[in-house]
Formats: C-alpha cells, sequence, structure tokens
C-alpha cells in the first residue's frame, strides 16, 4: 500500500494480515521526530495495537502515524480503543483518516504511517481463552466444536497450574460435551492424578471415553499398565477399544508380550482388534509386516484406516521397509474408494513423502 512504509513486510510477518482486524489500540505515544530522508519535523503518533488473527493468534502490532494533524481526542484512565479504523484519504499531503468509528474517543489525519514490528501477545492468547472457557462451561448447551478449540489454545499452557485444574475438574463437569473435550485433552497433562483417571476410565461404559484414557496411558504410562491393557484386550466388548488396548502394549516394545500377543491374535474373531495386535507384535520385534500389508485390503474401511496408521510409524522407525510401504500406500490409495480411508492414505504419504 502506497505511503504505508512496510506495508509487504507487515503481511508477511502477520499471517492472513486483514486492515479490518488492526482495529484495537493498546497505547499511544505522542511525539515530534525527525525522520528520513529529509529529517523534517513531524509530528507523530507510536502506536501499540493488539491484532487477533482468525485462528486466535494475538499480536501486539507496532505502527507510526507520520505528520499526524487534525487530531481530537476524548479518553481519560485506563483503556483499550475497540474500534479503530484506518482508510485511504488522500487530500493534498493528507494520506489516511484514522478515527474510532464507535465512540469517537480519537480521531486524527496523518500524512503515512510505517510499520515497526510485532510480536505474539501471549498473556492476551491466554486470558482469551481463558475467559471463553468459562463463558462455555457456564452454558446449557455449548458447542462442542467451541470447547475443543478453547482448549486446544489452553493446552499451550499446559504447564499453568490453572490449566491442570480445567482438565480434572473437567472431566467430572456435568454437561457431557465438556467433560468429553476434558477427556480427549487430558492426553497433554502429565499428572497423577490424571494417570488415576484414565485407568479408572478404561471401565466407564462410553467407548470413546475408553479409548481416550487408552491414548492417555498410551503417552504417560509405563511397563506397569501392561496387565490393565491385557485385561482390556481379553474382556472389552469392543474391537475397536480392544485394538488402541494392543497398540498401548505395543509401545512397551517388550518381548516377553510376543508370545502372549500371539497366542490372543490367534483366538480374536475381529479384524479391527487383529490390526492393533498385529501392531502391538510389530513393536515388539516380530515379522507381521505382510499381514498388516493384507489389512489394507480388509473389508472393513476402520481396519484399513488403523492400518495406514500404523504403517506410516513403522515406515518412520525401519528405514529398510521405508520404500516399499510408500509404495503399497500409493498403490491402495488409488484403489480406495471411501472418503474416510483416502484420507487416511493422505495423511500417512503426506507425512512419509509429503
Amino acid at each position: 500500500m502506497k505511503h504505508w512504509y512496510g506495508w509487504d513486510e507487515m503481511n508477511n510477518e502477520i499471517e492472513d494480515f486483514e486492515l479490518w482486524r488492526l482495529k484495537t489500540m493498546k497505547k499511544f505515544m505522542y511525539e515530534v521526530l525527525e525522520l528520513p530522508p529529509y529529517y523534517e519535523q513531524k509530528p507523530c503518533l507510536t502506536t501499540q495495537f493488539l491484532y487477533w488473527t482468525k485462528e486466535r493468534k494475538a499480536y501486539d502490532v507496532e505502527i507510526r502515524f507520520i505528520g499526524v494533524s487534525s487530531m481530537k481526542m476524548d479518553m481519560f484512565g485506563d483503556w483499550h480503543v475497540e474500534d479503530i479504523q484506518i482508510q485511504p484519504d488522500p487530500i493534498e499531503d493528507i494520506q489516511f483518516y484514522v478515527d474510532d468509528y464507535e465512540d469517537h474517543s480519537i480521531s486524527f489525519y496523518c500524512e503515512a504511517i510505517e510499520y515497526l514490528g510485532v510480536k505474539e501477545n501471549t498473556e492476551e492468547k491466554w486470558k482469551r481463552a481463558l475467559r471463553e472457557w468459562n463463558l462455555l462451561t457456564g452454558m446449557l448447551e455449548p458447542a462442542h466444536a467451541k470447547l475443543d478449540e478453547t482448549l486446544e489454545i489452553l493446552v499451550d499452557f499446559i504447564d499453568r497450574p490453572a490449566v491442570a485444574n480445567i482438565l480434572l475438574q473437567g472431566v467430572t463437569h456435568e454437561n457431557p460435551d465438556v467433560k468429553d473435550s476434558a477427556y480427549e485433552y487430558l492426553w497433554h497433562l502429565d499428572d497423577p492424578r490424571a494417570f488415576d483417571i484414565a485407568c479408572a476410565g478404561l471401565k466407564k461404559g462410553d467407548t470413546l471415553r475408553r479409548i481416550n484414557c487408552l491414548e492417555y496411558l498410551g503417552r504417560w504410562g509405563d511397563a506397569t499398565i501392561i496387565p490393565q491393557m491385557l485385561d482390556v484386550l481379553e474382556s472389552d466388548e469392543d474391537p475397536l477399544v480392544r485394538c488402541y488396548a494392543a497398540e498401548v502394549i505395543g509401545y512397551q516394545e517388550d518381548e516377553k508380550m510376543i508370545p502372549i500377543l500371539q497366542g490372543l491374535l490367534q483366538v480374536e474373531q475381529e479384524d479391527v482388534a487383529r490390526i492393533g495386535i498385529l501392531y502391538a507384535l510389530a513393536l515388539s520385534g516380530t515379522q507381521v509386516l505382510e499381514q498388516i500389508f493384507d489389512s489394507l485390503k480388509n473389508e472393513d474401511y476402520i481396519v484399513r484406516i488403523r492400518a495406514a496408521l500404523y504403517l506410516t510409524g513403522i515406515a518412520w522407525n525401519n528405514p529398510a521397509v521405508f520404500d516399499s510401504i510408500v509404495a503399497i500406500l500409493q498403490e491402495y490409495r488409488e484403489l480406495e474408494e471411501t472418503v474416510a480411508a483416502r484420507e487416511a492414505f493422505n495423511r500417512a504419504l503426506e507425512e512419509l513423502v509429503g
């Protein structure tokens, strides 16, 4: 933009920059400066704007308005001007008009604008997410997507005790959507209380809840959880839950588990559970790659999705089979007819070869 110095740099440094989002002025300093190229004295307003992106990231953007004139100001105390608009308005030397279009607390003209820099404002991001979470959990029917979006931001601050409390209290919340989201994001919290919640959750009636707990234990558990995982693998009624339990056992990479897993594979009737056991055997050092390849043509699309996911992990851990796994994933992606499984193949190949 003409007469906005550093416009291109600003657009490069602030993702998906949109001028209308530059509307919250946090502070300013009025001063007379001698600026290049002619070093004339110019009245300037050096300001800091709070800028929110579409992805709800907060930035402090430093802007200097140069050659300020006809300034009107009506403000006092602590303030944020929320409704600033910056408009091109060329009249002789004047190039921009700036005002608060709601309360008219400030207005002025200027000859040019200079971009000075940007830095992420993590505290504003934190405070906004905390406010949104408190608002959502007070609703009768909060949108599940909004709960997840807000927790996605809050877990960036997982080291803060307030976030641990949000998750630990969320799993007992009376609202089922809040409870579901808290269980899902508990995965981020390395805390003995969360570990106990995950162990207890293995006996819950809800399938998704049990899977969330297994994912938690897969990340934070050690060999001491194997007996519990075996109990789930042998007795849980849901084959997908059994699949996840086998996966968690595999993460321990315990060779002593190989004969036990082989025995369970022989008696397991459900292919969804079998693919989890095969992956556990692969992680434990057993050669079962061909059987996992065969699972890519299974009738059940869930089996095909899990197989694509597991092959991705095997490829990264074993360079000797990397190329063959990529080739077979590419082959079966072209044959895949279901949207969900094709997306799984795409994700796997994107991760492996870009």
